[in-house]
């Protein structure tokens, strides 16, 4: 990772309007939100079959990017996903909130180590497990969601994760999160909104379901509590910007130092007494402001072209915080016409593939932040730290893929 300390800021990772932010809930997430619209239940899949009902007359056609043999690499992509991650179910399969296989006795052991190696140890663990960046939070209850499908999720002060019958139980002491963030194959990804690219999007889904199960169920061996995520439970990007992983971009998803925004998101929440991380600013808003490729890049025009809002519009959106606010509903419907997933946004994105000086002409103004272009610093920071090749001016930047130590 890229040394974070030289991109602490004093300035706030956000601006929440209190008064107006009030807890996310899961129906109003896009994917229920348009299930809810096509079949009248209240699931997360429901939208699917419109999209697979055109994805089999695109490879019935021969269509060009919707091939059988790439729907068999996505298929394959994403088998663990729908067996640990379950459609975002909280507390099912090997997302269970308790100990699953470790011996009562010893998982009862609590480890007594000083949080800092504690720290040190967990974020081994994560490279181990397949997470390339990692970061620390404080779990702040804003954004965990208000309530699931059918029931709230309320915090307690038990000392044991628990569901029952009304709700989802969370320990008052399970107040740190492990962010998790796993980079996707760019050259599968070059191909959305292809089926091949959504086959890139199914492996990072399915490394996060492993490394999210196998972490939970280290920190359960070493004597504490941990809640296992993938997309449920809580808010991904606000717990990965408050553990200084990267910042919000104006396609609404995270952008990181190191991979821009080729990652997906994965968490633990934990009792384990962890040093958290510092959020960081390296200029991302600044840039943002003046560029404006994801959006051209957005075949159903649900990313904002204009200025950050503590407003949102459609069903779909959460109000109160400062941000360029997404069209969820839109994006989704788009996916059904299109018969997969899309993901040309993260392939827009400039910090996603390095400074060029092409970008150059799509920033309305050279906007500078900290006495430079904050993508140009970029660039130089991932050559000096690995992520990127040292090409001659003029060159189209290089990525360099990840080294992983284990899964």
């Amino acid at each position: 990772m890229i040394p974070k300390k030289l991109m602490q800021s004093d300035r706030a990772p956000y601006t929440v309007d209190e008064k107006h932010y009030q807890r996310f809930p899961v129906n109003r997430q896009a994917f229920v939100t348009v299930s809810v619209q096509d079949t009248g239940e209240k699931t997360r899949v429901g939208f699917i079959r419109k999209m697979m009902e055109t994805l089999d007359e695109k490879i019935e056609n021969q269509e060009p990017g919707y091939s059988q043999i790439d729907n068999a690499l996505d298929l394959g992509a994403g088998v663990f996903d729908r067996m640990v991650g379950k459609n975002g179910d909280p507390n099912t399969e090997l997302l269970q909130w308790n100990t699953q296989s470790e011996p009562e006795g010893r998982s009862s052991l609590k480890i007594d180590l000083p949080p800092e190696e504690l720290t040190q140890r967990v974020k081994e663990a994560t490279a181990l497990y397949g997470a390339d960046l990692s970061g620390i939070a404080k779990l702040d209850e804003r954004w965990v969601y208000s309530e699931d499908l059918v029931k709230p999720f309320v915090f307690t002060d038990k000392s044991v994760p628990e569901e029952t019958e009304e709700a989802f139980l969370i320990p008052k002491t399970m107040n740190r999160a492990i962010v998790m963030a796993f980079v996707m194959d760019e050259d599968l990804l070059e191909d959305s909104p292809g089926v091949a690219g959504n086959a890139a999007t199914s492996l990072g889904y399915s490394r996060m379901a492993i490394a999210a199960a196998s972490l939970a169920q280290y920190i359960r061996a070493l004597g504490y509590q941990a809640i296992p995520c993938m997309n449920d439970t809580v808010l991904s990007i606000p717990l990965a910007i408050d553990a200084g992983l990267g910042q919000l971009g104006r396609h609404g998803l995270l952008i990181t130092p190191e991979y821009g925004s080729n990652i997906r998101l994965g968490k633990v929440i934990t009792d384990l007494p962890l040093n958290p991380d510092h959020p960081i600013d390296f200029g991302v808003t600044e840039f943002c402001d003046n560029c404006l490729l994801c959006a051209k890049s957005c075949p159903s025009g649900s990313i904002s072209v204009g200025e950050r809002s503590f407003n949102c519009e459609g069903e779909t959106g959460n109000p109160g915080v400062l941000k360029w606010h997404i069209q969820g509903e839109n994006c989704l419907r788009f996916w059904q016409e299109n018969g997969t997933s899309c993901s040309n946004c993260i392939i827009a994105c400039p910090f996603t593939h390095g400074f060029e000086w092409l970008n150059c002409s799509e920033c309305e103004t050279c906007e500078i932040y900290n006495g430079s272009c904050s993508l140009q610093t970029n660039a130089d920071m991932r050559k000096k730290y690995g992520y990127l090749e040292d090409t001659s001016w003029g060159s189209p930047p290089k990525r360099i893929r990840p080294k992983r130590s284990g899964l």
